[in-house]
């Protein structure tokens, strides 16, 4: 008889019965990728030419500016999608995304992919390792700074292509710094990352095709053939959009790890949904607000991650964890995390419904 010790646990057993009802949902949709990439890739560039060719200073321009920045955001956070939908899934779409967003942002995949599945995996979440988490909600100043460090990012990418590549190619010590503490999309300064010969490669490769197509750009600006505002203009609309990512991230957990790590039970107890109101796609695109969700099923698909949230507050029993991980809305979680608001008590528990209302039966 097989042994079953896996899911003896209450934790176990309750992320067992969560993946039943929603196992369905796996599948990713091509057609779901490739037309929202496009869709919102488009309309992102158009509004940012408006805002170039608007009047600098002009209402205009700023209200163009805004959108670009929401709508780069938005097809930004595709980059998510790619470190945990298998290629196969979606041939094609990889490539198309750091060419149509990737490397106008200076933002190539290989910096995340290999990466953030260091902040899932079991052994590093939570701790000194992760690369994505930082005691925020025992250091609220940390927080504050990591909201500013936002307005910084796109110098800093910058600096890190076309400063630091091209001379930690010519220098073998400053390039394993580079790969090491300069090559990870993450909010841990004290990340270092390994990579595989293939992830260097791939690093190498995107590193050259960035100057290929930057340097162009540039040089037309530096000669007076192409408007000079495009390039603050790009400064501008990137520290807005990477500010918001920023945000989003400060609610996105509960940030109260004590450095031990945590199995798949203690990461969901650790991470917050934002179901929010309309608005809230605008700050937590993509699936975003479903963060909890996300851990407790990283291989789902955003476009089926509503429909996952909604099933699992329709079945799952009142005293499931996955009904406590959740923000009221995004500034309640900022104010439980600068002011230290208990989060136990705080954060709001989705009441099961009655048996009288259920459907018959949960979907197979």
């Amino acid at each position: 008889m097989k042994d079953a010790s896996a899911h003896s646990t209450p934790g176990a057993r309750q992320v067992v019965a969560a993946y039943a009802l929603v196992r369905d949902l796996m599948r990713p949709s091509p057609a779901r990728y490739w037309g929202e990439l496009l869709l919102c890739g488009s309309a992102a560039w158009l509004a940012f030419l408006v805002a170039v060719v608007l009047p600098l200073g002009g209402a205009g321009m700023w209200f163009a500016l805004l959108a670009a920045a929401l709508l780069f955001y938005r097809a930004s956070i595709f980059i998510h999608e790619l470190t945990h939908q298998h290629r196969k899934e979606l041939p094609g779409f990889h490539l198309a995304w750091n060419l149509f967003i990737g490397v106008p942002l200076l933002l190539p995949s290989v910096l995340y992919e290999g990466v953030h599945k260091v902040h899932h995996a079991k052994a590093t979440y939570g701790t000194s390792n992760d690369p994505e988490y930082l005691p925020f909600a025992s250091r609220p100043a940390l927080a504050l700074a990591f909201l500013v460090a936002g307005l910084l990012a796109p110098l800093y990418l910058f600096i890190r292509f076309f400063i630091d590549a091209p001379i930690s190619w010519a220098a073998p010590r400053f390039r394993g710094f580079v790969e090491r503490r300069a090559s990870a999309f993450c909010m841990n300064p004290l990340y270092s990352r390994t990579m595989t010969a293939e992830e260097r490669r791939r690093l190498f490769h995107w590193e050259i095709v960035l100057l290929a197509v930057w340097t162009p750009f540039l040089a037309a600006t530096i000669y007076g053939w192409l408007p000079w505002k495009w390039l603050p203009l790009w400064y501008v609309m990137y520290a807005a959009l990477a500010t918001i990512n920023h945000a989003r991230e400060l609610v996105a957990h509960r940030y109260r790890s004590d450095g031990q790590p945590l199995d798949h039970a203690g990461q969901l107890r650790d991470t917050l949904d934002t179901p929010g109101a309309c608005w809230t796609v605008l700050w937590a695109p993509l699936g975003l607000r479903f963060h909890a969700l996300h851990h407790l099923f990283p291989r789902l698909p955003y476009h089926n991650l509503a429909e996952a949230h909604r099933r699992l507050i329709r079945w799952l029993p009142a005293e499931a964890m996955y009904r406590r991980s959740r923000n009221p809305s995004f500034l309640f979680g900022l104010r439980r995390l600068f002011h230290g608001a208990g989060i136990t008590s705080a954060v709001r528990t989705v009441p099961a419904r009655s048996a009288s209302s259920a459907p018959p039966a949960p979907p197979a």
